[in-house]
């Protein structure tokens, strides 16, 4: 079948009083170059430069020629021209159109765009443990709530992280992409987009994504080792409080076998064991158990760059700061 490769306006973006008509694959757009030029530098260069007097014009207009996709030149563009349609955090935006507006804008040089952007990824890619635990798999992305397909969307965030140097958004990122499931695995190594947008990893961050996986998996370990820790002394309940804790034990155990995994931080309260704890613990045993459970998942939060071969949290926080800030 033939495909038609004839030009298409965008008609919303299509500004019959401006002079610049933008072309990306077989998208036009007709913007105010004055207006591109006062928010890129970029812009402002590639317009700069005289048109020769036999250039390509469309309704009177020189044309500009783009190799980017045309799913991200809409929405650049509509970030520059639409003051309502990419609005600061907490607003709700699509997840697509973030990838799209950070790669433009970094591409470009937009910094407020720039800025914007990857404040909506890191309110949902955190770099404390306290803004983990606070998301409660909530997310100000309006479509991806029920996305199940978490593979291609973290993957899609890394390979952008790697490219405009957003470095604080990947322990997240490969902790979520962690699995040690067959299937997983191999989709996770086989994905190259994620809604028509590019999303793949690259040689050095697959061989990244099995190594963290496979340590990621280890620290269930860690997180659970409280159940059968027999350091807590003076019991009021004795063998009452271990049998307990050996229940709740089974329950974690059970639980990992059927889940694909791994996921240490959120363990415990996945598998359900803190009520048998309540329950049937004394006072004391159940204080001490909540507060060495809450030091080991801070140590595995705090391991995660490391895993990931980054630097350090704060060194990670400082260079998210210098990013975000005005």
């Amino acid at each position: 079948m033939d495909v038609d490769n004839t030009p298409t306006r965008v008609e919303e973006l299509w500004f019959s009083d401006s002079g610049l008509v933008v072309q990306a694959e077989q998208s036009l757009f007709r913007v105010s170059g004055a207006v591109l030029a006062a928010r890129s530098p970029i812009f402002k260069d590639m317009l700069s430069f005289m048109q020769p007097p036999d250039a390509e014009t469309i309704d009177g207009c020189p044309v500009v020629r783009l190799p980017d996709l045309a799913i991200d030149i809409t929405c650049f563009f509509r970030a520059i021209f639409d003051s309502s349609f990419f609005e600061s955090y907490p607003a709700q935006v699509d997840f697509v159109d973030v990838l799209s507006i950070l790669r433009c804008s970094d591409k470009y040089e937009v910094e407020y765009l720039r800025r914007r952007a990857l404040v909506h990824l890191s309110y949902n890619f955190p770099t404390t443990l306290s803004a983990f635990d606070a998301q409660e798999s909530s997310t100000n992305f309006d479509d991806i709530q029920d996305v199940d397909d978490r593979t291609s969307v973290c993957i899609a965030v890394i390979q952008l992280a790697r490219q405009t140097n957003a470095l604080w958004l990947l322990p997240k990122a490969f902790y979520e992409l962690a699995t040690t499931d067959n299937e997983t695995i191999r989709g996770a190594l086989q994905c190259t987009t994620f809604n028509g947008q590019p999303a793949t990893l690259s040689a050095n961050d697959e061989m990244l994504f099995l190594t963290s996986s496979l340590h990621i998996s280890r620290l269930e370990g860690d997180v659970v080792s409280f159940l059968h820790c027999t350091n807590r002394l003076p019991c009021a309940k004795g063998d009452i409080c271990s049998i307990a804790r050996l229940r709740a034990l089974a329950q974690v155990q059970t639980y990992i076998s059927n889940v694909v995994g791994p996921i240490p931080l959120d363990l415990c309260e996945l598998a359900s064991v803190w009520d048998g704890l309540l329950e049937n613990c004394c006072v004391g045993c159940y204080v001490w158990l909540q507060d060495t459970h809450a030091r080991a998942r801070q140590s595995i939060w705090d391991k995660l760059p490391g895993i990931c071969e980054l630097p350090p949290w704060p060194e990670l926080e400082k260079m998210k700061a210098d990013a975000l800030k005005d």
